[in-house]
């Protein structure tokens, strides 16, 4: 049976998203806390036992020079014991379905390891969402960022909106301020360059990598590493270098390859 969520849902909910997304960094408190959504989220169940669930997570996708709304498809998972016996397909193909009666242009989502791309393959996704992805290493001290606060989302929107690729996930002021508390609470916060008073650089931060940067340059990276007391870590931002996400369209599709990230990915 596929139904939507309801409150009493939520231990099996929590349950289930424990055992298949196990977690030692405290994202796991943090996401139902503040970020998580019973609104959002589609369960497949036999004989009242919760078997496998998705959220249906709304967003913009500006493509062919205007905003579609999409759906973003996350913490899609199911029960160990519940395996191979059709409830992600009955889960996605009803996730279609809602999707069509909305309106909506496309269901996007982010395998969580490669081999799902070719599981997602046959519901219609295919790769579409590029970043790229690169180790930097230590050598000078560089130019040391700031720590952004509130005050700067929306320099922050704005850079974003001029450097991301045509074909970008839009991000509204909502986004940013969820976005800015999750790495200030649990990562090592968000990071950013100015010249003359103008945001030109920032660098969302874990504790050992940087999910998203935009603006970097090699004196930037370098002040980064120091700022984060780190010799190297992982960078990722525009580019063609990774794919990362894929796309099913429900009604006409962007030529282009899109950008997205920062999507509790």
């Amino acid at each position: 049976m596929i139904r939507r969520a309801q409150k009493q849902d939520m231990p099996q909910i929590r349950q289930l998203w424990e055992t298949c997304f196990p977690d030692a960094e405290g994202f796991n408190d943090y996401f139902f806390a503040h970020i998580f959504s019973l609104d959002t989220v589609l369960l497949s169940e036999e004989q009242g036992m919760l078997c496998a669930m998705v959220q249906m997570l709304p967003y913009q996708l500006m493509a062919g020079g205007e905003a579609v709304d999409v759906t973003y498809i996350y913490g899609a998972c199911t029960d160990p014991a519940h395996r191979r016996k059709g409830h992600m397909a009955r889960l996605l193909e009803a996730s279609f379905e809602i999707d069509r009666a909305a309106g909506k242009a496309a269901s996007t989502l982010i395998p969580a390891e490669p081999w799902l791309f070719d599981f997602y393959r046959p519901f219609g996704y295919e790769p579409f969402f590029e970043v790229d992805r690169r180790t930097i290493t230590r050598t000078a001290d560089g130019d040391r960022p700031l720590q952004l606060t509130e005050a700067d989302l929306p320099q922050m929107a704005a850079l974003y909106d001029r450097l991301a690729p045509t074909c970008h996930i839009g991000r509204d002021a909502a986004y940013w301020r969820m976005q800015l508390a999750l790495f200030d609470n649990i990562g090592a916060g968000v990071y950013g360059w100015f010249t003359d008073g103008v945001l030109d650089g920032f660098a969302f931060c874990w504790a050992n990598s940087v999910q998203e940067a935009f603006g970097l340059t090699p004196a930037r990276e370098q002040g980064l590493l120091a700022a984060l007391g780190l010799p190297a870590c992982t960078v990722t931002g525009c580019g063609d270098t990774t794919v990362l996400g894929c796309i099913k369209w429900h009604d006409k599709r962007e030529a282009s390859r899109g950008y997205m990230n920062l999507m509790l990915n």
